[in-house]
């Protein structure tokens, strides 16, 4: 019989890293954490939070670094690693192709193109560098203009590549034999917090 009277003791936090470490190699976690790092950090930090040692963590951070998937940075203290910025582009393109069908993607670019347009007619600039020559000085309004301008750039190449991606992908998923076509809604094109605002 349970004793409900009992409260567990146990640290909640380590029992899931115990359980993440009994279901991951080293290789895995240093990859996972490195994914989820936005700052550039020491391989010694890295190795805390994947619970590696420092030498095990250099040598898979090497590894991601020969592939693409890592970047370094030379410091003071020594050599920094950070997720690539083509990982975080390859990684947006996939979730995105994921997530949405060919319509919404297709009807997300459309309104992309239709806001980028808006800009070009709005400010008689073909891109947000040609605008940024026009402005004497850029002060804070301004420079919110470029950035969601530029914004609307970066999620214009992302949403193509996703939408490319139908090309190269067989009509019906084989694991599945469920067919892109009918994997139905998938939600709105995007968050904010991804595309700048909602589209």
């Amino acid at each position: 019989m349970v004793d409900r009277d009992h409260l567990w003791d146990g640290d909640i936090n380590e029992t899931v890293v115990e359980e993440w470490k009994d279901e991951t190699t080293p290789f895995e976690r240093i990859r996972e954490v490195l994914r989820s790092t936005t700052h550039p950090q020491y391989a010694s930090q890295l190795a805390e939070r994947a619970r590696v040692s420092e030498p095990t963590a250099r040598k898979h951070l090497e590894i991601l670094t020969e592939a693409g998937i890592a970047e370094t940075v030379t410091t003071g203290h020594g050599k920094q690693y950070k997720r690539s910025p083509q990982t975080v582009a390859m990684q947006r393109i996939r979730d995105l192709h994921a997530q949405l069908s060919r319509e919404e993607l297709t009807n997300g670019i459309r309104n992309l193109r239709e806001r980028i347009h808006t800009y070009q007619e709005e400010y008689d600039a073909t891109d947000p560098d040609d605008l940024a020559l026009q402005f004497a000085s850029v002060d804070d309004a301004e420079w919110d203009i470029l950035a969601e301008w530029r914004a609307l750039e970066r999620d214009l190449d992302v949403a193509q590549a996703a939408l490319a991606l139908y090309d190269f992908t067989p009509d019906t998923d084989s694991r599945s034999g469920v067919s892109h076509s009918d994997r139905g809604n998938h939600g709105a094109f995007a968050r904010e917090s991804e595309f700048g605002a909602s589209v």
